[in-house]
């Protein structure tokens, strides 16, 4: 049994930058065993499945597996999906200039959308809106565990959790010099059931980015993401929502930053869609780039 498997880099148009992820685009006939295998072999942060739906109203199915689990929500293996149904001209998206789609997920049903472009398509990608609550119960445990001093943290911005923590910095040379001991890391995730530790900077690296972040979750296998679109959607929101942001009418955008630190530089749009004040709608958007498409022999 063989399979074709793409190895797409996301959040950006240079190969060997941005977010690498896995992406096989006819998963039907995988079980759970294999795909978490090709998600080992492929040993990147997420290895995506594009399946037929099994949800009313949903028009394709996905679903995100890191070397050692099946996770909830990915952001960058979605963007190197789509990117490449667009490459394959699948499900219309050579016909139309943009292709809407309702995704079936373990986080419900969640908008994508393919735009077409030159060279490549946009992809957009709507998350759940984050439902934000206090995390300064964390701050010891945090600085143990990314060795920082309590002088490192920006005491302008609180630590706030949705399914991630989010820690704020003072500057980038805090955030580039970040030495996490990452065995804490596993156990502060486990015993908190925490999704992943984005730790960020309102300092960033080009004039009209919002905010720079790395992102940790060794207990989903990865030690550092390069480029998370699920924790910089959140992110934008919690920017917005301490004013460091302002909204242009009914509506916010941003870029967010990632990956620089370790060479994997990318670059996360980020908008929110308002309504009376509130966020009433997250989006992510981003473009990607093939590296190689391969077959991979099952047995």
């Amino acid at each position: 049994m063989n399979i074709t498997i793409k190895h797409v880099d996301a959040f950006t148009d240079t190969p060997l930058h941005g977010n690498p992820a896995g992406v096989v685009l006819h998963g039907e006939g995988l079980t759970d065993a294999m795909m978490l295998g090709i998600a080992q072999e492929m040993a990147l942060s997420e290895t995506a499945f594009l399946l037929p739906p099994t949800a009313n109203g949903a028009d394709v199915r996905l679903r995100w597996f890191t070397p050692v689990n099946e996770v909830p929500l990915c952001g960058h293996a979605t963007v190197a999906t789509f990117h490449a149904v667009a490459e394959e001209k699948l499900y219309g998206t050579a016909d139309q200039a943009r292709r809407d789609f309702r995704v079936e997920t373990r986080s419900g049903i969640l908008p994508v959308a393919v735009v077409r472009g030159s060279p490549g398509a946009t992809i957009h990608f709507g998350l759940p809106i984050p439902a934000f609550q206090p995390g300064f119960q964390f701050r010891d445990e945090v600085l143990l565990m990314l060795n920082l001093n309590g002088r490192e943290l920006d005491a302008a911005l609180p630590i706030m959790v949705d399914r991630h923590l989010y820690v704020p910095v003072i500057n980038r040379r805090v955030l580039f010099d970040l030495r996490p001991d990452f065995s804490a890391v596993f156990a502060f995730q486990r015993r908190h059931n925490m999704g992943g530790v984005c730790v960020f900077t309102t300092d960033v690296v080009d004039a009209g980015s919002a905010v720079h972040s790395r992102f940790y979750c060794p207990a989903d296998g990865i030690n550092e993401d390069p480029v998370t679109g699920s924790a910089n959607g959140p992110l934008g929101a919690y920017l917005f929502e301490q004013g460091v942001v302002t909204a242009q009418g009914d509506s916010v955008s941003m870029v967010g930053e990632q990956g620089d630190a370790i060479g994997r530089g990318g670059r996360v749009k980020i908008a929110l869609r308002l309504s009376a004040g509130k966020i009433a709608g997250v989006e992510i958007s981003g473009r990607a780039v093939t590296v190689f498409t391969t077959q991979m022999r099952l047995r």
